[in-house]
C-alpha cells in the first residue's frame, strides 16, 4: 500500500465517517513508510479543506463525489505544501492514487482539475470577509461571529497566525528540577525555549529523545493556557477541589500536585475517560480521587463541599482548531446553541457545590461570547451570591497561545 493510499483512508474516515483526524491519524500510521510524510500531508489538508472546497468549487461546474473531493484535496495540497514533489509529480502520484483507491473512472476528470490547478490559482473572494474565510481557511460563518466580536484585524491576527512548532512542557516539581530537565533536554540535543511566564514550563520539540522524561512523569506536556487557567483557580495546600469535566487529566494532576494535603475529586462521563485520568496521575505521583459522574446532573452529596470547583466545559473547541482542523469539518451554528444548553447547566451545578468564600472556574477552549462572556453574564445575573474576580479571553498567536476563556468567581459568606 502506497503512503499516498493510507493518507487518502484517512481522509475518507474523517469525511465520510466523522472520524477525529487525530485517532484515525493514530489508527492506520503503522501502515505507513514514511509516518512524518502521512502526518504532514493528512493535516496540512485537513487545514486546508475550506480554502480547497473554494478552489474546486471555482474550478468544477457542480460538486464531485466525495472520493473525488478527497483525491483533488490530496492532490492540491501536494501540488502547494510538498516542496520536494515537482508539479508533474503530484498530478501523476494523485491520478495513480485515483487508479489504487478503485476510482478509475475519475482519472481523467482529476488530470485535469489538477493540471489546470498547476498552471494557475482561482482568483479569491473580493469581499475582504469572504477572503479571510478563503486564505485563513475558517467557515465563513465562524469568521463573522469572529469579526462582530473582535473586529477585521484581530480576528485576521489571529486566524492566519502561524502555531508555535514548540510543544508547551510543565516540569514536574515533585520528581525533578526545571534546571535538571534543562540539562537532560541539552544533552539529548532537544531544543527547547523558556517559557518567560511561568518558571516550572518550557516549550520543546517533541519526539523520541523527550518520550523517557516524559513516561517517567518528570514532564507534561500541559498547553499554555490550561496551566493559566490553573494558576488562576488559585488552589492552594489543604483545599478541597471538584473537577467537573476532567479527562483527560491535566488540570485535575495540576491540582492534585499543589501540596501534599489537596484532595482533587476528578469527574467524567465516561469509563474510558476516566482510565485516562488515572493513566495521567499515576506517572505523574499524584492520587486525585477519580469518579464517574454526569455534569450536568445534580450531585446532592456535593452541595457546598468544595473550596475550588472547576467546570472545563464541554465546547465547540474552536480556540484549538490549528492544533485540530478537523474541528471545523461539521461544526455549525445550530451546534453552538445546543453546547450553551449544556454549559449552562454544568454551570448551575458547580455553583451549588462551592463552599461560602470559594472559587468558582469556568472555561473553555472556544472564543465565541455566546459560549464564554454571555454564559458568565447571564449565570451572575441569576446568582447575586457569586461575584467575578478575573476573566481572561487569550487570543491564538504565534508564541504558544491556544483560544481560550477562563472566568474566576467568588461565592460570598453569608
Amino acid at each position: 500500500m502506497s503512503d499516498l493510499k493510507v493518507c487518502y483512508n484517512i481522509l475518507s474516515q474523517v469525511y465520510k465517517q466523522q472520524a477525529y483526524g487525530s485517532i484515525s491519524l493514530t489508527s492506520k500510521l503503522g501502515e505507513a513508510k514514511n509516518r512524518d510524510f502521512v502526518t504532514r500531508l493528512v493535516y496540512g489538508v485537513l487545514r486546508n479543506d475550506v480554502k480547497y472546497d473554494y478552489y474546486i468549487a471555482q474550478m468544477t461546474a457542480k460538486k464531485p463525489q466525495n472520493s473525488a473531493v478527497i483525491l483533488l484535496k490530496i492532490g492540491m495540497y501536494c501540488v502547494e505544501g510538498m516542496d520536494s514533489m515537482p508539479d508533474y509529480a503530484a498530478v501523476n502520484n494523485t491520478v495513480e492514487l485515483a487508479k489504487e483507491v478503485g476510482k478509475q473512472g475519475s482519472t481523467g476528470f482529476i488530470n485535469g482539475v489538477l493540471k489546470a490547478f498547476c498552471r494557475k490559482r482561482p482568483s479569491m473572494p473580493t469581499d475582504a470577509t469572504q477572503r479571510l474565510s478563503v486564505e485563513a481557511s475558517v467557515p465563513l460563518w465562524i469568521v463573522r461571529q469572529y469579526i462582530r466580536q473582535y473586529g477585521f484585524d484581530a480576528t485576521s491576527g489571529f486566524l492566519t497566525a502561524t502555531p508555535l512548532e514548540l510543544e508547551h512542557a510543565r516540569v514536574n516539581i515533585r520528581k525533578t528540577t526545571v534546571a535538571e530537565v534543562k540539562k537532560r533536554l541539552q544533552e539529548s540535543g532537544v531544543g527547547f525555549v523558556e517559557d518567560g511566564e511561568f518558571e516550572d514550563c518550557l516549550f520543546v520539540r517533541n519526539g523520541q529523545q523527550v518520550r523517557p522524561l516524559f513516561d517517567a512523569g518528570l514532564i507534561t506536556f500541559q498547553s499554555l493556557t490550561s496551566v493559566r487557567c490553573c494558576r488562576i483557580a488559585g488552589v492552594k495546600d489543604g483545599d478541597e477541589v471538584l473537577d467537573m469535566c476532567a479527562a483527560p487529566g491535566g488540570k485535575s494532576v495540576f491540582f492534585a500536585g499543589v501540596g501534599d494535603n489537596v484532595r482533587v475529586i476528578s469527574c467524567d462521563v465516561y469509563h474510558h475517560r476516566l482510565q485516562l485520568i488515572q493513566q495521567y496521575a499515576r506517572r505523574m505521583g499524584v492520587k486525585p480521587d477519580v469518579r464517574l459522574m454526569d455534569a450536568t446532573q445534580f450531585n446532592k452529596a456535593f452541595v457546598r463541599s468544595f473550596d475550588v470547583v472547576l467546570c472545563d466545559v464541554p465546547c465547540s473547541g474552536l480556540g484549538v482548531a490549528a492544533k485540530k482542523p478537523d474541528i471545523y469539518l461539521f461544526k455549525d451554528k445550530d451546534c453552538v446553541f445546543g453546547l450553551t444548553q449544556t454549559q449552562s447547566r454544568i454551570l448551575e451545578n458547580a455553583s451549588a457545590y462551592v463552599r461560602d468564600g470559594g472559587t468558582l472556574v469556568y472555561s473553555t477552549c472556544t472564543l465565541l461570547k455566546d459560549e464564554n462572556e454571555d454564559r458568565i453574564k447571564k449565570f451572575l445575573k441569576e446568582h447575586r451570591d457569586y461575584k467575578l474576580e478575573e476573566q481572561h479571553t487569550y487570543l491564538p498567536d504565534d508564541k504558544g497561545c491556544d483560544g481560550f476563556f477562563v472566568a474566576k468567581m467568588k461565592r460570598s459568606v453569608v
